[in-house]
C-alpha cells in the first residue's frame, strides 16, 4: 500500500485536539477528587476497579487493532468521547444535586481510550513510515503530545481556580477569567474529540480487513500467536516488560500519590499540580529532541536502564528535600526520562515486532503493566497515605520497584556481553 505524506500528516494533527481534552480530563478528575472532596482514598479504589476491568479490555482492543481498519478506531473512539462528555458536561449542569461518580465517567472512558489510542497511533505510525524514520517520528509524536499535555495542564489551571489565582502566582496582573464548571470544562472536551473526528474523515486509509469486531475465540487464538513470537523471542518479552515499569508507577503516581504530595507535603494547591505537569511534559519534550541522537551513542537497552534508574534518583530527591524548586526539577527529569524510554522502547519495537503482530503484542505489554499498576492502586488506596507525609512511603516503594525491574534488562545486556 502507497502512503502519502499527507496522510501521516492528517493523523498527527488529529491528536492535537484529542489529547487536550484528555490531558484536561486526567488533571480535573483526581484534583476534584483531592482538593474538592477530600475523598483520596474513594478516587484512588474507584481507578483500581477501572483498571481491573481495563486488563481485558486492553488485551480485545490489540486485537481488534491488529484486524480492524485502524482510521475507522480513531473515528470511533473520538465519536463516542464526544457524546460522553457532552452527555456528562449537560447532565452536570442541568442537575440540582451533584453525583460525584458521575464526574469519574469520563475519566473512566479516557482510561479506555488510551489503551486502544496509543496502540494504535502508534501501529499505524509503523504502518505508514519508513524504518529509517522510525525514530524520528516516534519523537515527533513524544514532542507534538507532551506540548498538548503542556496546554491542558495550563488551561485546566487557569479555568478550574480562576485567572486571579492563576495569575496572582506569577504576580501577573490579566483581565478576569471566570472560573469554569466540571461540566462546562467536559462539554469543551466533547467538542475537542469532534474536532478530532472531523480532522480524520480527510484521510486516506483503506487497508482490507475485517468488518465485525472478533470473536472471543478468535481473540484467544490472535493473543496466542503474539504470546508464541515471544517464545522464540524472550529477549523482548523481558525488555518489554520491564521496561514499562517506568510508566506503571508514573501513571500511578500522578492519579494516587501526586495530588496528595502537592497538598500535605508542599501545601500547595491546583496551580501547582498543573505546573507540575507543564515542568513534567517540558522534561518530555526535551527527550523528544535528544533521544534520537543520544541513540547514535548508547544502545537502545543501555539507555532504557539509565533512564529508569534516573527516574528513580529524581523520586528520591523529590521526597527528601519537600521543596518547590526540587519539586519541579525533580518532575522535569522525571518527565524526560520517562518520554525517552517510551521513544526508546517504541523505535526497538519498530525494529523488531512485525506490523501484523505489533497491536496485540503492544497490549500484552499493557496488560501485564496494568495487573502491576492495579495493585499499586489497590495498595494506594488505603487512607494511611493521605495521612500527613505518609504518601511519601508510596513513593519509596515506587523507587524500589523501578530498581528491582532494572535488573532483569541488566541480565539480557551481560549475557549479550558474555556470548
Amino acid at each position: 500500500m502507497i502512503v502519502k505524506k499527507p496522510n501521516l500528516l492528517l493523523l498527527l494533527l488529529s491528536i492535537i485536539p484529542s489529547g487536550l481534552a484528555q490531558g484536561l480530563t486526567i488533571i480535573i478528575t483526581p484534583w476534584y477528587f483531592t482538593e474538592s472532596l477530600d475523598a483520596s482514598a474513594t478516587f484512588s479504589f474507584w481507578y483500581g476497579i477501572v483498571t481491573l476491568i481495563g486488563l481485558f479490555w486492553g488485551l480485545y482492543a490489540g486485537v481488534i487493532i491488529d484486524q480492524i481498519n485502524r482510521k475507522k478506531i480513531l473515528l470511533v473512539i473520538n465519536i463516542l468521547s464526544f457524546s460522553i462528555c457532552c452527555l456528562i458536561g449537560l447532565t452536570d449542569l442541568l442537575s440540582v444535586q451533584n453525583n460525584h461518580l458521575i464526574i469519574f465517567i469520563p475519566f473512566t472512558f479516557a482510561c479506555f481510550y488510551y489503551m486502544i489510542f496509543f496502540p494504535n497511533l502508534y501501529a499505524l505510525v509503523q504502518e505508514l513510515s519508513v524504518q529509517e524514520k522510525f525514530g524520528k517520528i516516534n519523537s515527533i509524536i513524544e514532542i507534538l503530545s507532551q506540548t498538548i499535555s503542556i496546554l491542558a495542564a495550563l488551561i485546566c489551571g487557569l479555568l478550574l481556580s480562576g485567572s486571579d489565582i492563576f495569575f496572582d502566582f506569577f504576580n501577573i496582573n490579566i483581565t478576569n477569567v471566570p472560573t469554569w464548571e466540571l461540566g462546562e470544562l467536559f462539554l469543551f472536551n466533547g467538542f475537542l474529540y469532534l474536532l478530532s473526528y472531523l480532522i480524520l474523515i480527510p484521510m486516506r486509509y483503506k487497508k482490507v480487513t475485517r468488518k465485525r469486531i472478533p470473536g472471543l475465540k478468535n481473540v484467544i487464538k490472535k493473543i496466542t500467536t503474539s504470546l508464541i513470537f515471544f517464545k522464540d523471542k524472550k529477549h523482548i518479552f523481558i525488555y518489554g516488560i520491564c521496561s514499562q515499569i517506568i510508566f506503571a508507577f508514573l501513571i500511578v503516581e500522578l492519579f494516587t500519590l501526586l495530588p496528595i504530595f502537592v497538598k500535605n507535603c508542599l501545601g500547595e494547591d491546583l496551580v501547582i499540580f498543573s505546573l507540575a505537569d507543564v515542568s513534567y511534559c517540558l522534561g518530555a519534550i526535551g527527550a523528544g529532541l535528544i533521544t534520537i541522537h543520544l541513540l547514535k551513542f548508547i544502545n537502545k537497552i543501555d539507555l532504557t536502564i539509565l533512564l529508569i534508574i534516573l527516574s528513580a534518583y529524581a523520586f528520591l530527591i523529590m521526597i527528601l528535600f519537600q521543596e518547590l524548586t526540587v519539586f519541579f526539577i525533580a518532575s522535569l527529569i522525571i518527565g524526560l526520562t520517562n518520554a525517552s524510554v517510551r521513544i526508546t522502547r517504541m523505535t526497538y519495537f519498530f525494529e523488531q515486532i512485525p506490523n501484523h503482530l505489533i497491536g496485540r503484542t503492544n497490549t500484552v505489554f499493557n496488560s501485564i503493566n496494568t495487573i502491576i499498576r492495579n495493585i499499586l492502586i489497590f495498595c494506594f488506596s488505603y487512607t494511611w497515605f493521605t495521612d500527613d507525609t505518609n504518601v511519601v512511603f508510596g513513593y519509596l516503594i515506587g523507587i524500589y520497584l523501578l530498581i528491582i525491574f532494572s535488573i532483569p534488562i541488566l541480565i539480557i545486556q551481560i549475557k549479550k556481553l558474555i556470548k
